[in-house]
């Protein structure tokens, strides 16, 4: 782990890790999750590091306050009859129904999303977040196979994906490509799935925000930045 430092900004302290790399420029990373980290050059004066992260202190800060203002925080949920859910951008309300004399299953209709349960609450709430998982994987993967054609001329295979709980970001890229797609975006229309899907893409290109990231982006997806705000304000109540 990458020894942590602290720049005083004001009354704010900023912690940040700093790695040393052979790069010609000195880069600043804010993460969803407030974590920041700087990647300097080899050989770099520690003074003149400060120096420059002091220049760019009120940019981080307003960083750090743009991820708290979105963070993946949504209603809790009871799993009882009556609830609101959403499913791809639509509301179903939710119908629990008791009967020990039929299978647990998750039904969809056009209207209400219905849950036939042999127990209990608690099982109701695991039906459907696996009924959740196993669509996102699906829904997923189609969006993910619609959009991969656009990036195939840069030579690399269609990534694998993967799904899973994120607090405090819609996707990310590995190292080594692998997709991650947040299991909430399972709840949002498909346009916003596919904003996250193609900015993952992206990055198997240029794994920085660049400039010659958003120029790609505003390339393969020219309205972009509209899904990214629709996306931030989204309300899941």
């Amino acid at each position: 782990m990458e020894p942590r430092h602290i720049l005083k900004f004001g009354n704010t302290s900023i912690h940040y890790s700093l790695t040393y790399r052979e790069r010609a420029t000195l880069a600043i990373h804010v993460h969803p999750d407030l974590r920041v980290s700087v990647e300097a050059p080899l050989g770099s004066d520690p003074a003149e590091i400060e120096k420059r992260l002091q220049k760019r202190a009120r940019w981080i800060v307003r960083q750090q306050n743009n991820f708290r203002k979105y963070s993946l925080d949504f209603p809790p949920r009871q799993y009882i009859s009556g609830e609101t859910h959403r499913y791809l951008g639509q509301q179903y309300r939710l119908k629990v129904v008791m009967n020990d004399n039929q299978p647990d299953a998750v039904v969809l209709d056009r209207e209400q999303l219905q849950v036939n349960v042999r127990k209990s609450k608690e099982r109701a709430r695991k039906l459907v977040e696996g009924w959740y998982r196993e669509r996102a994987h699906e829904v997923f993967q189609e969006r993910l196979a619609l959009w991969y054609p656009h990036f195939e001329r840069f030579g690399f295979p269609q990534p694998e994906l993967a799904v899973r709980q994120m607090r405090s970001r819609w996707g990310s890229c590995s190292p080594l490509g692998k997709i991650t797609l947040n299991l909430k975006l399972i709840m949002v229309p498909k346009q916003l799935i596919d904003y996250v899907i193609v900015h993952e893409l992206c990055h198997r290109v240029e794994h920085n925000h660049s400039k010659g990231f958003y120029q790609l982006l505003g390339r393969i997806m020219p309205d972009w930045g509209e899904r990214k705000e629709k996306l931030e304000k989204y309300d899941f109540g």
